[in-house]
């Protein structure tokens, strides 16, 4: 995971400290991996104490270990989806701009995702009897995704594109079940209904959105983020889109692996069960 793009997709949910402290790491980077948290301290005017506390807010054991990252990390910016495509463009630049920044975003995607929250939340799925999936509009195709993945392989999912009839099976939901809810903004309404009831029944809860402060990251046991790429009001919801298949398709992958064999089989029977309509 990119250290540089968690700390600026992070700068919402900041202190004034926190701010104070990112700005100059950001814009000092070399100079931060070559310097102690005292020398630091004093370089930013703030305690060497508000430095480990920030470094463990990103993930690290302390600064040291946020450090050796920022030395490997890579300062590209990404553009703004929504920023990307002019009226005066020809079809062709549309499709070379698409696929430049199709692939930057892919490769922050990725850099975006702890692997140890990926694992937590792949537990709670190996785990639990049933899987909820809650999402609307951009939202709602990457659950009906991820419910067509996981029906293939003999779990359990409930899904509804109609978000009332997605709400009423929440009600049934149990301490033994998970709930992984798709939200770009983290303020979906619906999704925090449903959340917030998967939460009441005791059930395991995922939230896969951006990397701020939000109503559904105070209710997810496991928050895997995407990358802040489009604005409020957006074009279309492409690149948080996007960005939310490869969440859940490594939610899958992370299933998969667990016993490739049986996987193997359940692919087969779901294969043969399809052909017969061609017979």
């Amino acid at each position: 995971m990119s250290r540089i793009y968690k700390i600026r997709e992070g700068a919402s949910s900041y202190t004034d400290t926190e701010k104070k402290l990112a700005e100059y790491i950001l814009n000092h980077i070399n100079e931060v991996t070559l310097n102690s948290a005292q020398i630091l301290a004093e370089r930013v005017g703030v305690s060497a104490a508000a430095i480990i506390r920030f470094s463990k807010k990103l993930g690290y054991n302390g600064f040291t270990a946020m450090k050796v990252d920022l030395a490997k990390d890579d300062t590209a910016e990404v553009a703004n989806f929504d920023d990307m495509i002019q009226e005066n463009d020809s079809m062709e630049m549309v499709l070379k701009k698409t696929e430049n920044l199709n692939t930057m975003l892919q490769n922050q995607a990725y850099r975006l995702i702890n692997a140890a929250s990926l694992e937590k939340a792949v537990e709670s799925l190996l785990h639990c009897e049933t899987v909820y999936l809650f999402g609307i509009g951009g939202s709602g195709i990457v659950c009906m995704d991820l419910m067509q993945k996981l029906t293939r392989i003999n779990r359990r999912v409930v899904f509804h594109s109609d978000f009332h009839y997605q709400l009423a099976a929440s009600a049934h939901m149990t301490e033994k079940d998970a709930a992984i809810a798709v939200s770009y903004s983290g303020r979906t309404n619906e999704v925090i209904a449903a959340m917030r009831l998967a939460k009441d029944m005791g059930a395991a809860t995922i939230a896969i959105t951006q990397f701020k402060k939000s109503p559904l990251t105070k209710l997810a046991d496991c928050l895997l983020y995407i990358p802040s790429t489009e604005r409020d009001l957006r074009l279309g919801a492409i690149a948080s889109r996007n960005a939310s298949l490869i969440v859940t398709d490594l939610l899958y992958l992370g299933l998969v692996k667990n016993d490739i064999a049986l996987t193997k089989e359940y692919l087969v029977k779901t294969k043969d069960a399809i052909r017969r309509l061609k017979q």
